[in-house]
């Protein structure tokens, strides 16, 4: 398959999109009067300026009264933040090089503090992902403060059209990274090669690295579920065997997920396995739609799993959703009862598992829509 170009949203999408998280975070400023949101931490960069580098430094995005953004990073990532974000400033601490200064997080907060939006200001809200900034920050600016945690928390929930466009991406790494899976499994190679097929294929796509957690299971072992009980190992595949492969990735900020069972040829029982499980998949669709719970969908999936195989087990959640991290809230399980919004993103993963014996699993990520849930890819027209 190929990356989809220039994707846009077709008929399928009939909800009005929310108000930007811009708009929603400088709303809540206004409510809590602020003059300013200090956000610490690569996921807030990512989201709210548009800008993820591999092995990046720590970096801040503040957020001007006015929705004004200034991006802060280490000296050398300057020019690259200001040909890849996508804030009004950037600014930059430290100097040139690397590992010189094994304590950069006082730098940071300096030049956070000299801000005019952050110096002259009476109360500020303040995210960190890093720890410690609220601390360092006070050492620069008297600046009441007031924990954005939970603010910017739900605002991620929600996702936004570009949002949506770079989870298509990195999803669609994702099946790229199956079909590599889906052309070796064959009988001889192995777990760790297939892995690495996986992340190359993905990668070469992107054309630069990738964040890359990825289940990779085949024969007795599709039993063990997931990482860690079994990590891709030497392991040669046999004739016949299933290979699961639950493809997790990052790309420029963004995660997709997805996982199919393969099989190394022919075998009629995992073929069925698999074959039930997307009928159970497609069966959880109309529940994907606001105001229904992770508990609600929990419970009529997994009850749904077990009623069809007899003797099986199914240990994982339903699901969860995604954005700037591949392992977001809200979580299709018993104890989450969060109601779902429009234009959340969630993955739903239904699995079998038969103790000594075989395991099979699958996994499509979805728009939550007043008719149900809308497959990522087909929300774009993508396949």
């Amino acid at each position: 398959m190929t990356l989809t170009t220039q994707p846009a949203l077709t008929e399928r999408i009939t909800i009005q999109p929310p108000a930007h998280r811009f708009e929603r975070l400088c709303d809540w400023m206004e409510t809590e009067d602020l003059d300013a949101c200090v956000t610490f931490g690569p996921r807030h960069a990512a989201h709210l300026a548009g800008y993820s580098r591999y092995w990046g430094g720590p970096s801040a995005v503040v957020v001007a009264r006015d929705g004004t953004r200034t991006l802060a990073v280490m000296h050398d990532e300057a020019p690259v933040a200001t040909n890849l974000g996508n804030a009004d400033i950037v600014v930059s601490y430290g100097e040139r090089g690397f590992g010189i200064n094994l304590e950069p997080l006082p730098l940071l907060a300096g030049v956070v503090a000299e801000l005019p939006e952050v110096r002259g200001a009476r109360r500020v809200g303040v995210a960190d992902e890093l720890g410690g900034m609220g601390a360092l920050l006070r050492s620069g600016s008297d600046a009441q403060q007031v924990d954005a945690t939970e603010a910017t928390w739900r605002i991620r929930l929600v996702k936004d059209e570009d949002e949506l466009v770079k989870l298509l991406h990195s999803y669609e790494l994702c099946w790229i990274g199956h079909a590599a899976v889906a052309e070796l499994a064959q009988p001889g190679v192995s777990e760790i090669e297939l892995f690495s097929a996986a992340l190359s294929a993905a990668q070469n796509a992107h054309g630069s690295p990738i964040e890359f957690t990825t289940d990779l299971l085949s024969g007795p072992k599709t039993a063990d579920v997931c990482c860690p009980i079994h990590v891709a190992s030497p392991r040669v595949v046999q004739a016949g065997e299933p290979v699961v492969a639950d493809i997790a990735l990052g790309a420029a900020g963004y995660w997709g997920d997805s996982a199919e069972t393969h099989i190394a040829g022919q075998n009629a029982e995992v073929s069925e396995l698999r074959s039930k499980l997307w009928e159970i998949l497609a069966d959880s669709v109309p529940l994907l739609r606001p105001g229904s719970t992770g508990a609600q969908i929990y419970q009529s999936v997994a009850s749904q799993i077990l009623d069809a195989f007899p003797g099986g087990e199914f240990p994982h959640h339903v699901g969860h959703a995604l954005g700037v991290s591949g392992f977001e809230d809200p979580h299709l399980i018993p104890s989450d009862e969060t109601p779902l919004e429009n234009w959340m993103v969630l993955a739903v993963e239904p699995g079998i598992y038969f103790p000594g014996g075989v395991g099979a699993r699958v996994e499509n990520l979805f728009i939550v829509t007043p008719d149900g849930g809308v497959e990522l890819r087909d929300a774009f027209g993508a396949r």
